[in-house]
């Protein structure tokens, strides 16, 4: 498992991560995910929390960041329904494994779950595409996105956590 580095004070990330699970920001109401965890350490951070130690090259937040996640639409997976991928993945997949694994997100998520597996093909195919993107990083040579969210940052750019990484770069000039 990915190695975490300490949280300097762990009562406001408590109540930092109590606050971003109860927003609907990022997922419903009451539910973890991915895209909570990202806010609530941003959140923790602009708060004054700090960590202590060093953050492991494998952590698992910092590799969904720089995958640039999303749906094939655009448009966002809660109001769709539509399943939430890598952009690699997205890439990788057809229209028709794309079609069946949003339908058995729908399924799953009418049924009141908050997570919910691919079909096992298109989980593999899908699996394939993160981990060759994560071998060879950005494909263009360029900045990844959680360096344009960095950058942006530095120079306090309003929006920021909700643009995409062309939006990233245009905000910036890069």
């Amino acid at each position: 498992m990915a190695g975490t580095a300490k949280k300097t004070d762990p009562k406001l990330w408590e109540k930092v991560k109590k606050d971003v699970t109860r927003s609907a920001k990022g997922g419903k109401p009451g539910q973890w995910s991915a895209r909570k965890a990202q806010m609530a350490v941003q959140e923790y951070k602009e708060e004054g929390g700090g960590y202590e130690g060093k953050k492991s090259s494998d952590n698992r937040l910092k590799q969904w960041t720089d995958e640039e996640w999303g749906t094939k639409s655009g448009k966002e997976s809660g109001k769709t329904g539509e399943r939430y991928l890598p952009k690699k993945a997205r890439e990788e997949l057809s229209d028709d494994e794309y079609k069946r694994s949003t339908a058995k997100k729908r399924a799953d998520s009418a049924k009141g779950r908050q997570h919910s597996k691919q079909p096992k093909d298109v989980a593999k195919k899908a699996a394939a595409a993160r981990k060759a993107s994560h071998k060879t990083g950005s494909r263009d040579g360029g900045p990844t996105k959680a360096e344009l969210m960095q950058k942006a940052r530095a120079k306090n750019i309003p929006g920021r956590s909700t643009m995409s990484k062309g939006e990233l770069e245009r905000a910036l000039g890069a």
